[in-house]
């Protein structure tokens, strides 16, 4: 096995505890890890299997075969941005029912609510008018 690949093992291996660590500490959600657990895997696999590589590059008629890493590695970043572009528009969508939630509640507890006392005044008694 060529150092590269040994490198690019340990690099996947690290990047697979990473992820681990992170879930285990609840900073990162198991849907999320999904995608990179399976970036570490196809790491494993075309570093272990090299052939891989020029098999693959020969059944898709690719003349350079390592521009199908290229190609692997542009899938997954556009799976990835398609992913977190899902997340945002939901969050959106939550944060804008939110709000409209706090201030249908804002409304009703200013309807609700009795208007404060004025200080100089004693509370229960009415003002004098024509005093003056």
């Amino acid at each position: 096995m060529r150092p590269i690949s040994i490198f690019v093992i340990v690099v996947a291996v690290l990047i697979a505890l990473v992820v681990l660590a992170y879930i285990r500490k609840w900073r990162l959600r198991e849907e999320y890890s999904i995608l990179w657990l399976l970036l570490v895997a196809a790491m494993v696999l075309l570093a272990s299997f090299e052939g891989i590589t020029v098999w693959l590059a020969d059944r898709l008629d690719v003349a350079y075969a390592p521009s199908i890493l290229y190609f692997v590695a542009l899938a997954f970043v556009a799976a990835m941005l398609f992913h977190y572009s899902l997340e945002i528009s939901r969050l959106s969508d939550q944060s804008r029912r939110l709000a409209q939630e706090l201030s249908l509640l804002r409304s009703r507890l200013e309807r609700e609510t009795p208007p404060p006392v004025a200080e100089d005044e004693p509370a229960g008694r009415e003002p004098e008018e024509g005093r003056g």
